[in-house]
């Protein structure tokens, strides 16, 4: 399966919105313990943006090194060994500002086993020995590594212990980021994929498009329960009817079986990964608001 990418200088800035989607969850987490009361250190946050920036670049080399195939757009001119040399340049850069983090700025215990998580389902996700992505359960890592995992970091790194209010946050970004990760791992309509790695192509379309259904109502509960049962105060609460949109439009679609074609799966994958993006942009607009 040929790489869904750009070419020419567009090349660079496809994997920007993928970028992206790793670091939003992370600030909302910081931004969650502003309205907590903890007070927010600008030199934490920036170390630990660094962290989770590196981590996503890491899994996007380890992509690029190991499983170069997928809809997902790669890292334009680099050969498989210059992408193994890139992931453990950025594993290296993410533990050293690890580090620096529990033992120079006092982020607490769980710092570095948190960074730990994050290469596991960054890294690993494509790099033997554990290639998520061949046992089925790479979608799965990828909405914990996309959600809840950064939004509880970045609070963590912040605040020190957990909240409820993590999970009203960081349980949507997982389920979106799951959905997000499925629509990429469909095979390409009326083509017999060399190996069925991914969860739509082990399980097949049909099956498929049910979980994305599944979660995705689970996607728009959630965000319901935001607008009837919002946090006092929850400015801005009315933008959450952009992803509300966004998801019903990535429905109407499965619903429409876009898995038999080609141009209306790229469609679901842009509206899917544009779903995660507004949520990671909303819940900082408005936790932003609240501070």
């Amino acid at each position: 399966m040929a790489p869904d990418a750009p070419g020419g200088w567009t090349s660079f800035l496809a994997p920007l919105p993928y970028f992206l989607t790793g670091l939003l969850p992370f600030g909302v987490g910081t931004l969650l313990s502003g309205v907590a009361g903890f007070p927010m250190r600008f030199a934490v946050w920036g170390a630990g943006s660094a962290a989770a920036a590196a981590l996503v670049l890491a899994g996007f080399a380890s992509r690029q090194a190991f499983a170069p195939e997928g809809r997902c757009p790669g890292l334009p001119g680099l050969s498989p060994r210059g992408a193994r040399r890139l992931a453990c340049g950025a594993l290296a850069a993410a533990a050293v500002l690890g580090l620096c983090c529990q033992f120079r700025l006092g982020t607490g215990d769980l710092t570095l086993p948190l960074g730990a998580l994050g290469v596991l389902g960054g890294y690993f996700y494509f790099a033997p020995p554990l290639s998520w992505h061949r046992r089925g359960l790479g979608e799965a890592a990828g909405g914990l590594s996309f959600g809840l995992l950064p939004v509880f970091s970045g609070y963590y790194l912040q605040g020190g212990h957990p909240v409820a209010e993590i999970l009203v946050f960081g349980l949507p970004l997982s389920l979106a980021a799951f959905n997000l990760f499925l629509v990429h791992g469909y095979p390409r309509p009326g083509e017999e994929p060399p190996a069925r790695h991914s969860l739509a192509a082990r399980l097949g379309p049909v099956a498929g498009a049910l979980i994305y259904t599944l979660v995705n109502l689970l996607t728009l509960a959630g965000l319901v329960f935001c607008l009837v049962f919002p946090a006092h105060p929850l400015p801005f609460r009315w933008a959450l009817l952009l992803p509300l949109f966004l998801a019903g439009a990535g429905q109407e679609l499965i619903k429409r079986r876009a898995y038999r074609d080609e141009g209306r799966l790229r469609l679901l994958c842009r509206l899917t990964l544009a779903l995660h993006l507004s949520l990671g942009l909303v819940f900082s607009l408005i936790l932003w608001r609240r501070l």
